[in-house]
């Protein structure tokens, strides 16, 4: 409600809908935490291997969207209509949500790891989760490409995901933007977990 007033209230005042689409973003941040809610609760009914799995995935391929905020900083820049304190608030809002809620639908979703493999193995699936989401919000704000894609053009997608990783040393950019970001959504998901800490009534049957 925070971030879309900041939004409300710069265009309300100056008539300016440049940072209109912050919002749509939020929206499509929540989108993983859905999945991974569902995914959650199917786990703890008997017989939902399969749905678990299916929201799984759905999950795995929306989670981008999340941490994807953080990218829209690339927006910030002087305007004549607004401080420019004002609007770096905003994309931190913006950015500091989309960033719990993706770290709560990536709790979520170790607890099920946790029950299904172990702990130690969890935290395989966590990096690798940070990993392919680090590079989701490469493929989304360098290339443009989607969460939807893959439902929609898969074929396509592939062709520019076999493109980038076929040779990564001729994409400098990929390589950086992706342990970068991966070692700082890592770093930040343990530092959230340990304030949250590993007793919570999610972690007991």
């Amino acid at each position: 409600m925070l971030c879309v007033a900041t939004v409300a209230f710069r265009r309300d005042r100056t008539g300016d809908p440049f940072y209109d689409f912050l919002v749509w973003n939020l929206v499509l941040a929540w989108v993983p935490v859905g999945f991974a809610v569902l995914a959650y609760a199917a786990k703890r009914r008997a017989g939902g291997a399969l749905v678990t799995t299916v929201l799984g995935v759905l999950w795995l391929l929306f989670f981008p969207n999340a941490p994807y905020l953080l990218t829209d900083f690339i927006h910030l820049h002087e305007s004549p209509v607004t401080p420019l304190w004002y609007d770096a608030l905003m994309l931190a809002a913006f950015a500091w949500t989309g960033l719990l809620l993706g770290f709560a639908s990536l709790y979520l979703m170790q607890m099920i790891w946790v029950r299904a493999v172990g702990s130690a193995v969890s935290w395989l699936g966590v990096v690798a989760a940070l990993g392919l989401a680090s590079f989701g919000v490469y493929l989304g704000r360098f290339l443009r490409v989607n969460s939807w894609d893959a439902l929609v053009r898969p074929r396509g997608l592939g062709d520019v995901i076999r493109t980038e990783v076929e040779n990564p040393l001729q994409h400098p950019r990929l390589v950086v933007s992706l342990l970068a970001l991966t070692a700082a959504l890592t770093i930040g998901y343990l530092i959230v977990y340990g304030a949250v800490g590993t007793d919570l009534e999610l972690e007991r049957e």
